[in-house]
């Protein structure tokens, strides 16, 4: 069954929660990268994923205005594999690590790798029959 436009928004206001709450902490609050991820403190790089934030928020946002079934799933699509992506980098970090001490590595892998890249996943396999 293919997923309605309603089970796509939820995806992406569950993508707007994540990405809001990111840019929230990585620009407001870029000591808790340094303190509890095992690659340090670095604003700059931190500033840069809170603007990449930005856009995504926006072009999510979009979507969610227009509702529209293919920009929908497009916006699914993209969010997806960015799941996917950051999350399989903080499960590196996790296993590089050695410890699962690291607080936001770990909830980088339930969160964004497991909720959001299963879920994203889920509605685009069955989006496409």
């Amino acid at each position: 069954m293919k997923p309605t436009p309603k089970q796509y928004l939820c995806y992406l206001i569950f993508m707007l929660l994540a990405c809001g709450g990111a840019l929230l902490w990585q620009l407001f609050l870029p000591q808790l990268g340094g303190q509890f991820t095992s690659w340090g403190q670095a604003p700059g790089w931190q500033r840069e994923i809170a603007l990449w934030n930005v856009g995504l928020i926006a072009a999510i946002l979009y979507a969610v205005k227009k509702r529209t079934t293919a920009l929908l799933r497009l916006m699914t699509l993209q969010s997806m594999l960015l799941c996917w992506a950051l999350g399989i980098n903080h499960l590196a970090a996790v296993l590089t690590a050695g410890t699962a001490g690291y607080v936001i590595h770990v909830l980088g892998v339930l969160e964004v790798m497991l909720l959001g890249g299963i879920w994203g996943t889920v509605l685009w396999i069955r989006g496409r029959k």
